[in-house]
């Protein structure tokens, strides 16, 4: 026994919030998977290891938990295996440059921001833009020009951005510096990304793609082409979402023709990631990127793909009353199969989907008024897709039983795509905003009053407000917060 002297012996006595049982993290993440819900949501590998065993160094974690070492390479100065690694993910995914990044494909978009925009800028941007876009906002003091996407009134989703709307934008606004999209939108609708890519190309316009729901379009001709085979200036994925890597691992890509100077997005990155780089989260992304291109990968993705099909196929043929998203025929070729968008008519999403994962273990992705999102990633198994359709249909057969005789009645479109088909009127820079005094105060008196916030029904929608813009009285039915922040 280790010998303490007595004026010491506090500091060896077990702090009495010290107990047996397990802290409020680790019981959280221990009854998720005591639960056994069919994971059909991010990450992809639906806690299934997707690598070869000699590849996934998570199985021993304290082990390979290392950063930046001797012979271990520098992240934000690459020139050793580092440097290689990042060479041989570019070429798998056809692009000039790759960046490993950590902090999630955020920082890759925000990198691009830091890359291209200064104070004063502007930048043109779909109102259906990842929130990390409004962070490159305020860290860069651009002037965002927004704009809408079309909007599918029937689903309750906003889908693809059009050339001849972007290009009326740049006719309008000739200063513009940078386009950002995001494509495909987090129900997996793409936009003709090279058209717009040409467009950008005509008025001298750096074009940066948030693919981070793509991930898988590289590796295979069966899903859309990727941004990164197009004269894209940045292209950014996030991995893990469907190609099955570890949390928070993402990629960046400056394609080949990408007008970036890639020291000044490496520049820009370091401004932004950690200087203590998680090694297992880097290895995981090295090795799933190799994993999807090997022959091992090229299988799963088959094997995705075709159970994806089946089971559309069979929702499709016996729904009578449930309804599960496709595009129309000129759009399937942009569009991700694996993302399954289910609507209940007259039923709203936000009710359904969590009582089906509470009573079937179906875990679901986001819910929202209109519907249901459910990933299908390459961890699933096939009993997962023959208990979802087996789900699906008695409760489609259920809820057509007990449906009205009027059959097929979609809900109303909701207030709040109502009041996002017209821009708010932006009275201050998101960056002003947020430096801005603030105060809370009831919805009640918010009119007039400019947002210090970010109001969103359920991320990644489409905000209601975004800071720097005046609140409405269109918008009170939509603020169902008990305060809001608004500029002092």
């Amino acid at each position: 026994m280790r010998n303490v002297p007595n004026s010491d012996w506090r500091l060896f006595r077990p702090h009495p919030l010290v107990k047996h049982s397990p802290p409020p993290l680790i019981r959280a993440l221990l009854e998720y998977d005591q639960h056994q819900r069919r994971r059909f949501h991010v990450p992809a590998h639906a806690g299934f290891n997707l690598l070869p065993p000699e590849w996934d160094l998570s199985l021993e974690p304290y082990r390979y938990d290392l950063t930046e070492l001797e012979g271990l390479d520098v992240l934000s100065e690459p020139s050793e295996c580092l440097a290689d690694a990042q060479r041989e993910v570019a070429a798998l995914f056809g692009a000039a440059r790759s960046f490993f990044l950590v902090n999630g494909a955020s920082v890759g978009l925000m990198a691009a921001m830091l890359a291209l925009l200064k104070p004063g800028d502007q930048v043109l941007l779909p109102r259906n833009v990842h929130r990390s876009v409004l962070n490159g906002l305020i860290l860069t003091g651009a002037e965002p020009v927004w704009m809408l996407p079309d909007y599918l009134p029937d689903w309750g989703l906003w889908g693809a951005v059009r050339p001849e709307v972007v290009e009326e934008q740049f006719r309008k606004h000739p200063n513009i510096k940078a386009l950002f999209i995001t494509a495909p939108t987090y129900e997996g609708i793409g936009s003709d990304v090279q058209a717009l890519s040409t467009v950008c190309h005509r008025h001298g316009i750096y074009f940066v793609v948030d693919e981070a729901h793509g991930s898988l379009w590289p590796f295979t001709e069966a899903l859309p082409p990727s941004a990164c085979r197009m004269d894209c200036d940045a292209v950014i994925h996030s991995l893990h979402k469907t190609g099955g890597s570890l949390t928070q691992s993402a990629l960046a890509h400056l394609p080949e023709g990408s007008r970036i100077i890639p020291e000044d997005f490496q520049q820009a990155l370091n401004v932004l990631q950690t200087t203590s780089p998680s090694y297992l989260l880097l290895a995981s992304l090295e090795a799933t990127c190799h994993m999807l291109a090997s022959e091992q990968g090229q299988r799963q993705i088959e094997q995705l793909l075709s159970r994806v099909d089946q089971l559309r196929t069979d929702l499709q043929t016996h729904f009578r009353h449930y309804r599960l998203f496709e595009p129309s025929k000129q759009e399937v070729s942009f569009w991700d199969p694996c993302k399954l968008y289910l609507v209940n008519p007259g039923v709203s999403g936000e009710d359904w989907g969590p009582r089906i994962e509470a009573d079937e273990r179906i875990a679901y992705e986001s819910a929202s008024p209109h519907g249901v999102l459910y990933l299908a990633g390459l961890g699933l198994q096939p009993e997962d897709y023959r208990f979802f359709k087996d789900v699906m249909l008695r409760e489609d057969q259920q809820t057509a039983e007990n449906a009205a005789s009027s059959g097929f009645t979609l809900k109303q479109e909701s207030s709040s795509e109502t009041a996002s088909a017209s821009l708010p009127e932006m009275v201050m820079l998101p960056r002003e905003a947020f430096f801005a005094p603030g105060e809370f105060i009831p919805p009640a008196q918010a009119v007039g009053r400019i947002a210090k916030e970010t109001i969103v029904h359920c991320p990644p929608g489409i905000p209601i407000l975004m800071p720097g813009e005046r609140i409405a009285t269109s918008h009170l039915p939509l603020l169902t917060q008990d305060r809001l922040l608004v500029v002092g």
